[in-house]
């Protein structure tokens, strides 16, 4: 997420001012969203408000692009959004509690596949090509599990399913510094920004503190009860994904250098799913970002093998 927008922050740097240089990109970001005919608008189904961008191709594969922590869904997949909107009608939500989208629902992993179920059910779209990365990519399995009918493939980006022991994450947590794995995605200021994003690149952007300050206040500060609830009650959410088979193709996606989750982990996961693995190199948690035309060639080869 963060790598170009240190690029284009410091080159806005000089053109406005420090107070509103983050909400500026963020406009920006959202204006070539326009620019390339999506549309965007919140829905209200249920309990939930979902907000998401559409560029409502006819007939054409449809793409859907489920972000994790650490931002929304513009700014995670705004590399992929330039890349695939020719050729797919690409469908990118925030999910639960992040961006524009929340819900008067308990904050955990199975509502935020409802939600996902109900954007697709609501869009009446079929033969869908799911990616999610790390929290989405559990999102990703659970829709899967519980509605893969609905899929065409399912990609999986730096995201272990079952795979990460209570070991791993005690391992990771000291390695940084920390108590808990909501503490290192649930920034709280400005150092622990800088924390989460050396953590998360495998060349972290070098980000001035007053930038990462407006990032924590537009990205990442917004419903921190109920994210913290979500990562506190994902390691029982996720034991559903135990005894999990999935008929469609699978393609799991990883950083070669990720920091997060281990490269054991994907292999355990591509044996349990019978998926396609693929490490790229130079490239950690924010695989997307960091690699983007090897992250795009991918996954287009692998939806263009199921098409």
């Amino acid at each position: 997420m963060f790598r170009f927008l240190a690029v284009l922050l410091l080159g806005l740097f000089s053109l406005v001012s420090c107070k509103n240089i983050v909400r500026k990109y963020d406009t920006r970001v959202h204006k070539s969203y326009q620019r390339k005919d999506f549309s965007s608008q919140t829905v209200e189904l249920g309990n939930h408000n979902i907000f998401y961008y559409d560029n409502k191709r006819e007939n054409a594969p449809v793409l859907l692009l489920v972000h994790g922590f650490g931002g929304d869904g513009k700014i995670s997949w705004k590399d992929q959004a330039k890349a695939f909107e020719d050729d797919y009608r690409v469908i990118i939500p925030d999910i639960l509690w992040f961006g524009k989208s929340k819900s008067t629902a308990t904050p955990e992993l199975q509502t935020q596949v409802d939600a996902i179920i109900d954007l697709i059910e609501y869009l009446k779209v079929e033969k869908i090509h799911l990616v999610g990365i790390s929290y989405g990519g559990f999102i990703g399995l659970g829709v899967a599990q519980k509605n893969g009918g609905k899929l065409a493939s399912l990609t999986i980006v730096d995201s272990p399913g079952i795979h990460f022991t209570d070991a791993e994450s005690q391992a990771f947590c000291d390695k940084i510094g920390v108590d808990s794995i909501s503490d290192a995605f649930i920034p709280q200021n400005s150092d622990e920004v800088k924390r989460m994003l050396d953590f998360a690149f495998r060349k972290p952007p070098k980000l001035p503190g007053f930038i990462r300050k407006q990032t924590l206040g537009i990205y990442m500060s917004k419903n921190p009860i109920e994210q913290r609830k979500m990562l506190n009650n994902l390691p029982e959410n996720r034991k559903q994904f135990q005894e999990l088979k999935i008929e469609k193709p699978v393609l799991i996606l990883w950083g070669e250098d990720d920091e997060v989750f281990l490269i054991e982990d994907a292999k355990q996961l591509q044996e349990q799913l019978g998926a396609q693995l693929i490490i790229i190199p130079k490239a950690g948690h924010g695989l997307p970002s960091e690699q983007p035309k090897d992250f795009n060639k991918a996954l287009r080869n692998f939806i263009e093998s199921v098409e």
